[in-house]
């Protein structure tokens, strides 16, 4: 009986762990209700790097059972304003109409396992683990560790994007004749309140 029982250890072990709950892929991408993010220009001189400040705040997110999440983010500058949608899915981003419909996907569902992908003419490789260096700006205790991202455009415009978990792009360099060049870079973080409507 013992023998047996033995034999058996292993199966129930493993049986146990193809039974356990698998953790949830990370958003990468912010989806907190509330959520600001403040973008710089590095390349460019001041007061202009300043002037053309970019504010990404998340309007509304809608977390439904069983359905991906899909997140409205308002983006303003001094130019104006605009809102765009986006689902996330199994690590994935997709950047989707009023109908669901996506128009762009930067990051592929099952990121960041895979390797490349390609999407509308533009091929995307990832390039590998790295801790952001601008990490000072975020709460502490955030997980500074994120994934580059190459992507190469039809006319061979590349460009590198490091993607943090509920944060989405941290930090984007273009290549500038050989060179690569930070032209986007976090370098606010914060909550501030949906404005208040009153009805009449």
């Amino acid at each position: 009986m013992r023998a047996a029982l033995t034999r058996l250890a292993p199966v129930a072990l493993l049986l146990l762990l193809a039974c356990e709950p698998k953790a949830a892929k990370p958003i990468f991408g912010p989806w907190e209700e509330g959520l600001t993010l403040t973008f710089e220009n590095p390349s460019l001189p001041q007061p202009q790097r300043a002037q053309n400040r970019m504010q990404v705040r998340v309007a509304r997110t809608t977390l439904s059972p069983g359905a991906p999440p899909v997140v409205q983010v308002d983006i303003a500058n001094t130019r104006g304003q605009i809102s765009l949608i986006f689902r996330h899915q199994d690590g994935g981003i997709a950047l989707i109409d009023e109908k669901g419909q996506v128009l762009v996907q930067p990051l592929p569902i099952g990121f960041p396992e895979i390797a490349q992908w390609s999407d509308r003419g533009t091929r995307y490789q990832m390039i590998g683990r790295a801790t952001w260096e601008g990490a000072a700006v975020l709460p502490t205790g955030t997980d500074p560790i994120g994934y580059w991202v190459e992507s190469r455009s039809p006319e061979g415009f590349r460009r590198r994007t490091l993607f943090l978990p509920s944060i989405g792009e941290v930090e984007s360099r273009e290549e500038r004749g050989g060179n690569w060049v930070t032209v986007n870079r976090l370098v606010a973080r914060g909550f501030t309140d949906v404005p208040s409507i009153k009805r009449s």
